[in-house]
């Protein structure tokens, strides 16, 4: 060993008196040694560059001759300039009417990626092949940090192995015998704002300022604590307080919908720098730390409480899987994955109502004749409810519901407007316009070969805003049009707000259900009309939240 470092040492001394020797090349050229390692350097970069990421990804890639939009002007930026700049979906609904329904588009780097909309393709990727699409493995570190590694993250056989454990917790009577919880954080969200308004107004007739999308978050948080987890989270009873719900602040915090930073741009192309101590990164650490240990504390107060009560005496979500856990088989959950699940509807359980909902505001402050429609519809079953009632005041599970006057699941669903509503609102501004898959092998879609690793894009905007499905009107908001033959016309994989197939969204009739009633409960006690001048943008992060926040301007409803 000794021998052959001091043979080392001496080849480096030899090539360091060599460096600055001067040689002559072709054409006249002189030059020092040391210029031409340089040279051939950074030749040999540029060439490498310019030959794998421009020649072949540009040119020569196997889905080279799929049609799609050129690239930008500016070097290894592909389309992305084009996506930033415009808002989620924007690009890839002027690209479909252009290039027809598989778009070969490039993200950073000119990495390739396919854009589907053809109902065809959709359906084997989210259906018959569903388990060769799997999460990226950016979106899936991604969601992990924030979701948890539970359903949604999972794949192949333990995403089989979990969803069939799951599916009890969210079948039609599981959704059903749940329902008069569902009412408590929206009555509750209801006295907050009444006691905001009435502190704000100058007059009994004047709409005041609320930023709604923050009491929405609070509310859909504390439904997903009582259906999912049999637990108070309080996050809308002590918003404002020194009692302020942890869980609430963090989620809260890291779905801030601020602007892109120029740090988090440049960090699509060199992904270190995702990783710099920016007062962003930094706030995201401490909400996520403090999700984790709210997370485990939930689990915990639920095995606690499994121990004390009887095991049918709870349905809800958290319940079930402690049951699964104890089961002697030995295929339940362990504790680390009933964090992971808890983490997981925790998130996705909440986040995307409430950004539905303030999504749903927004339209129908737009259109006050559909809200005046809407509020005729559901006030004679929803003014019943008896907000007095005690339940609303303590803790629900111990005081229960007689005497509430808490509307039936099936009464709810009769009510044909509220549920054209909520479908319009799902078709026009869908919670996820676009999500990515990446090919776990070589497949065939649509006699194509599509190699191992691809990127696949799926975008439900763009089949919701299909003018040669849902006519012209496609991109305004008319629930009328599902009375209509188009909307019966529409299949699974045009209408997709949950996504389809294998894949679908496991809580979507609980989404649905808690839609409905907090919607109704507050279109019933409230009317909402737009903020004049207030501008705001829809911007993808998990979800597609308003930025800045929903700010409507609001004012008791008139009794009828």
């Amino acid at each position: 060993m000794v021998a052959i470092i001091k043979n080392a040492q001496k080849i480096l001394q030899n090539a360091e008196k060599h460096i600055h020797d001067r040689i002559s090349l072709p054409f006249g050229i002189d030059a020092s040694v040391k210029q031409v390692i340089l040279t051939l350097g950074v030749t040999g970069t540029i060439t490498y560059a310019v030959s794998n990421y421009i020649v072949y990804r540009l040119y020569l890639h196997p889905l080279a001759k799929i049609p799609g939009p050129p690239v930008d002007w500016i070097p290894f930026l592909g389309n992305m300039r084009t996506i930033i700049r415009e808002e989620a979906g924007v690009p890839h609904k002027k690209w479909t009417k252009k290039y027809g329904g598989m778009v070969l588009y490039h993200g950073p780097w000119n990495i390739p990626r396919l854009l589907i909309s053809d109902t065809d393709v959709l359906k084997d990727v989210l259906m018959a092949q569903h388990y060769d699409f799997t999460k990226t493995p950016e979106g899936a570190r991604l969601l992990g940090r924030i979701l948890g590694h539970g359903l949604l993250v999972s794949e192949g056989e333990v995403h089989r192995r979990q969803r069939k454990m799951l599916n009890p917790a969210f079948s039609l009577q599981a959704i059903r015998d749940l329902t008069p919880i569902l009412f408590v954080p929206p009555v509750q969200l209801c006295e907050k704002w009444m006691d905001e308004v009435k502190t704000k107004q100058t007059t009994d007739d004047e709409a005041v300022e609320i930023i709604v999308s923050h009491g929405l978050s609070l509310a859909t948080l504390d439904e997903i604590g009582l259906a999912g987890f049999g637990q108070e989270f309080n996050a809308v009873r002590y918003d404002g307080t020194d009692k302020v719900s942890k869980l609430g602040w963090a989620y809260q915090t890291i779905f801030d919908p601020k602007g892109p930073s120029i740090t988090g741009m440049l960090g699509l192309f060199i992904p270190m720098l995702r990783n710099l101590p920016t007062q962003r990164n930094r706030e995201l650490k401490t909400a996520l730390k403090v999700l984790d240990r709210e997370s485990r504390e939930v689990v915990q107060r639920g095995i606690e409480r499994a121990g004390i009560k009887s095991e049918a005496s709870e349905n809800h979500l958290l319940a079930l899987m402690i049951r699964l856990s104890n089961d002697e088989s030995g295929q339940g959950f362990t504790a680390e994955e009933l964090r992971n699940q808890c983490l997981t509807f925790l998130a996705a359980g909440h986040e995307t109502t409430a950004v539905s909902l303030s999504w749903s505001l927004w339209l129908l402050a737009q259109h006050q004749d559909i809200q005046d429609a809407l509020r005729a519809e559901v006030t004679p079953l929803f003014d019943k409810v008896n907000m007095e009632h005690q339940v609303f005041h303590d803790d629900p599970f111990e005081v229960g519901f007689d005497g509430a006057n808490i509307p039936s699941f099936e009464a709810i669903n009769k009510l044909h407007l509220l549920e054209n509503i909520c479908r319009e609102t799902s078709r026009l501004i869908p919670v996820v316009p676009l999500t990515s898959r990446v090919t776990a092998k070589d497949v065939i879609l649509k006699g194509q070969v599509i190699p191992k690793n691809t990127y696949i894009a799926l975008s439900p905007i763009v089949n919701h805003h299909n003018k040669e499905l849902w006519g012209e009107d496609a991109e305004e908001f008319r629930p009328g049009r599902w009375d209509e033959e188009a909307a019966a016309k529409a299949g699974p994989y045009d209408y997709l707000p949950f996504l389809a197939g294998g894949r679908q969204c496991i809580g979507y009739r609980f989404a649905l259900i808690e839609l409905k009633i907090i919607l109704a409960i507050l279109i019933t006690k409230f009317h909402f009309f737009e903020k004049p001048e207030f501008v705001l943008k829809k911007r993808q992060m998990l979800t597609l939240r308003p930025s800045p926040n929903m700010t409507l301007l609001v004012k008791p409803a008139r009794s009828p």
